[in-house]
């Protein structure tokens, strides 16, 4: 898994305080912990523990995604205690012993942070050199060709978060065609099998770490008797708009706003929380991907079947 991570043309990694502290997938993956603190569910101390090691021998936390238990509770918004849907996924750092609040910044700031610090990346078009990521566009019928080099940022606020967006249109660009490159070269070889057969395991546990465009989406499976006994995805909004956790640590939402000076000119009435809304939009909130609907004991809503060859085929 951490072999895997590493071919990636985006190099996974936790970064704290602009450094890296690990790009090792499985690391990664075993320091996840869900915490509550001031969400809307019931805590899952006393519930099942479905893994408790992972394949290498690792012990996997009550925490993990693997053991987590959703049971929804739903209670009126109390800012001084529960006040969002929204749990608080966290890291765990064996260094310090923190839980800390990580985000995605969106997705593209942390892509490019962590695969300039690794300086694994190098497939001609991109290239990241340890403190930066240079990206070769090639000369069109219509452009010349160019070159930009996203640098490592001293902070990681607003004005970054936009900025990495748009360096990385360029990055997807150069990545795109290395790809169309590297499919062609596959295609005149003759190998153009496109699937494996697959079998459900009867016992297993899994897990699925790729990026998002808001940044990271893992996925973690527990499968008994070739059934899905328990699962949980975690996309980048989760992250990005937890709350304050059950050790009082605000998510990056929260902490991005705080003790923001507010430079808009309107009144109480006409107050639009513009400097409010810059900063937090600047992760690209996705807020459906942070919120789940409890409906009670098993309510059918609705049942659609959609042919793959359409409606009338």
């Amino acid at each position: 898994m951490n072999e895997w991570g590493k071919a990636m043309y985006v190099t996974p990694g936790v970064i704290v305080d602009g450094q890296t502290v690990t790009n090792d997938l499985v690391d990664i993956n075993l320091g996840i912990r869900i915490l509550l603190g001031s969400s809307f569910y019931e805590d899952w101390e006393d519930k099942e523990i479905f893994v408790k090691n992972d394949p290498l021998g690792n012990p996997v936390d009550h925490r993990h995604p693997w053991n987590q238990t959703t049971t929804p509770k739903p209670q009126k918004r109390n800012f001084e205690g529960n006040y969002t849907w929204v749990m608080s996924p966290r890291w765990f750092d064996k260094r310090t012993g923190d839980y800390l609040a990580l985000d995605t910044g969106g997705g593209p700031i942390a892509r490019l942070w962590a695969t300039a610090l690794a300086g694994i990346v190098d497939i001609g078009y991109i290239k990241a050199t340890g403190n930066s990521v240079k990206i070769y566009l090639p000369k069109t019928m219509m452009m010349p060709e160019v070159e930009f080099e996203w640098k490592i940022p001293k902070w990681s606020n607003a004005l970054e978060r936009n900025r990495a967006r748009t360096y990385f249109q360029a990055y997807a660009a150069a990545a795109a065609l290395h790809f169309a490159e590297k499919a062609m070269e596959d295609l005149h070889a003759g190998r153009t099998k496109t699937w494996s057969d697959f079998k459900v395991p009867e016992n297993a546990i899994g897990c699925g770490f790729h990026e998002a465009v808001r940044g990271v989406l893992s996925h973690h499976v527990v499968i008994r008797d070739g059934k899905i006994a328990n699962y949980h995805p975690y996309p980048p909004t989760p992250w990005n708009a937890s709350p304050r956790d059950s050790y009082g640590t605000p998510g990056p939402y929260e902490d991005a706003v705080q003790n923001t000076p507010i430079f808009e000119e309107n009144g109480p009435d006409k107050f639009k929380g513009i400097d409010i809304m810059r900063a937090v939009r600047s992760f690209d909130p996705c807020l459906p991907c942070g919120v789940h609907m409890y409906t009670g004991d098993g309510k059918l809503l609705e049942v659609r079947h959609a042919s793959m060859f359409g409606a009338h085929a």
